[in-house]
């Protein structure tokens, strides 16, 4: 069928703008990006969900990092008031924040604050500069009706709470739901990016007795389009590396200890659920680049693995080694080579500062 010019720019207009819409910024934390489809699409709303002392926050900052570097805008709203200066600069986000400057780099807006109607506040003006591609909410445990303090900030006992709200017992729950109704409807609007992190809390279920529970109301569950679970798999050391028999040169770039994290994806509008992807983190400086390179290939089966045995090509030859930790003592001690063939990229010692101190599975 022959098109008139007006209808093919009409519909080269919309293709435009469909891309634009749909624009997909990868977190470059390889397992992350698989379970999202690819990284984080602008307009969307993600939600992650772990219990306590995770990392969530560790990986949210990586996130930040890696947005900044790409020249993306984020916004970063701390209601636990847990970001502090260390962790900026053990997780090199210390250089993005709250930058007045003019920079060659994007901006980590950084701010703390707890309560709905300050916080609303907060995103409804930095939403109308159209500054930002991503906000990120952590968490959402953490915000505060106004109702439930007094002037001085500190927390009214039930009794007052029950007296404000007409005993009211869905009251708490009504800000929230409001909140993410207005802000998920907006981050389209803007097409902005959207990170709610969640937590667990114990609920008592009257069939199955106490069970882990996301906080919030079924409103910010139907308004995220994903929702990555977090879990943490138990934590292990293992030998020291001046115990591991390499050569010196590569002693300071072997990893030490970690602990690895399952992704899980438990809703999404891309992928089906339950599927899951590892990585590996250091808590307070974040997920190791080289560790996180080498399970996104054994999970791609570039690096095939039969019965514990994994086959990788290095040196000029085919290297079958048994076990993760041979595995990773083989590429760390041809890291260079590793990177170049598998990844294009040349290694620098120093874009590894800060977080080299990792360890890794020695499950198969």
């Amino acid at each position: 069928m022959e098109k008139s010019k007006e209808l093919k720019k009409l519909i080269s207009g919309i293709n435009k703008s469909e891309e634009e819409k749909h624009q997909v910024i990868p977190t470059d934390i390889k397992s992350l990006d698989y379970i999202l489809g690819g990284g984080i699409e602008l307009g969307s709303k993600v939600q992650i969900v772990a219990e306590s002392s995770t990392g969530k926050s560790t990986i949210a900052l990586n996130i930040c990092r890696n947005f900044c570097e790409k020249n993306f805008n984020v916004l970063y709203i701390d209601t636990e008031n847990s970001i502090t200066k260390d962790l900026l600069k053990s997780t090199n986000c210390e250089q993005y924040c709250n930058n007045e400057e003019d920079t060659d780099y994007g901006d980590l807006l950084l701010v703390k604050e707890s309560e709905f109607k300050q916080v609303s506040k907060i995103l409804d003006n930095c939403l109308k500069t159209k500054h930002f591609h991503l906000v990120i909410i952590d968490s959402l445990a953490n915000l505060v009706n106004e109702c439930y303090t007094d002037i001085d900030g500190k927390k009214k006992t039930k009794s007052e709470v029950k007296d404000l709200t007409n005993n009211n017992t869905n009251y708490e729950s009504r800000p929230l739901n409001l909140f993410i109704n207005k802000y998920s409807s907006l981050a389209k609007e803007y097409n902005v990016g959207m990170i709610y992190i969640n937590q667990y809390r114990n609920k008592v279920d009257p069939t199955k007795g106490t069970i882990l529970k996301e906080f919030g109301i079924k409103s910010v569950r139907y308004n995220s389009d994903i929702i990555i679970k977090i879990k943490k798999d138990k934590e292990e050391y293992i030998l020291d590396e001046n115990n591991i028999m390499i050569e010196n040169s590569s002693k300071s770039l072997l990893p030490t200890e970690y602990s690895k994290l399952v992704f899980i994806v438990e809703k999404s509008n891309k992928l089906l659920t339950n599927i899951t992807a590892e990585t590996y983190i250091k808590y307070g400086y974040g997920v190791d680049e080289t560790l996180d390179k080498i399970t996104s290939l054994i999970r791609e089966k570039t690096i095939p693995c039969t019965n514990g045995w994994y086959e990788i090509n290095l040196n000029n030859s085919t290297n079958r080694v048994q076990g993760m930790k041979e595995l990773i003592k083989l590429i760390y001690m041809n890291l260079d080579e590793f990177n170049q063939k598998y990844f294009n990229q040349t290694f620098n010692e120093d874009t590894t500062a800060g977080i080299k101190v990792y360890g890794w599975d020695d499950e198969d």
